[in-house]
């Protein structure tokens, strides 16, 4: 079990990779794909974003991410490769830091009670295990991708 400040302490370290990850490239460099499956920066920020949202609302039981974004973004859905679909990179950028300080004020003053409680219980899953699972391996998994998804843009530039 972790604790809330382990989880704000690593959403920051992750916040300062895609920082890193994101600097000096443009929307444009964000929608380069791969010549392999997978997908571009700008999925994969818009996938954060959408994720960040669902957990929020886990935690401080009203947040959603919006339907039309979370059926560009979520899991299972087509490559992006329209960049006029695409939420800008920019607007992405601004959201995550904005969600991020949403989560990290709910997690400030979150019960243990709360990171307790049941959230699956088919699967006996607590509301900390589904943090876990975002906030560590989730996250790390998406963000880990944003190293080549930059090499491939600079290459291009």
């Amino acid at each position: 079990m972790s604790t809330p400040t382990q989880y704000i302490d690593r959403l920051k370290f992750y916040n300062g990779i895609i920082k890193r990850q994101t600097a000096g490239l443009t929307h444009q460099d964000s929608m380069k794909q791969l010549p392999f499956p997978g997908n571009c920066m700008n999925w994969n920020l818009g996938h954060l974003l959408v994720y960040r949202l669902q957990y929020l609302g886990l935690i401080d039981g009203a947040s959603q991410p919006d339907e039309a974004e979370f059926a560009l973004y979520g899991a299972g859905s087509e490559p992006l490769t329209d960049s006029d679909k695409a939420i800008s990179m920019e607007t992405l950028l601004n959201r995550l830091d904005a969600a991020s300080e949403q989560i990290i004020s709910v997690l400030q003053n979150i019960s243990s009670e709360k990171l307790a409680e049941v959230y699956d219980e088919e699967k006996n899953s607590t509301v900390d295990d589904r943090l876990s699972f975002y906030l560590v391996f989730h996250e790390a998994y998406h963000i880990g991708q944003l190293e080549i998804l930059r090499e491939l843009a600079l290459a291009h530039n």
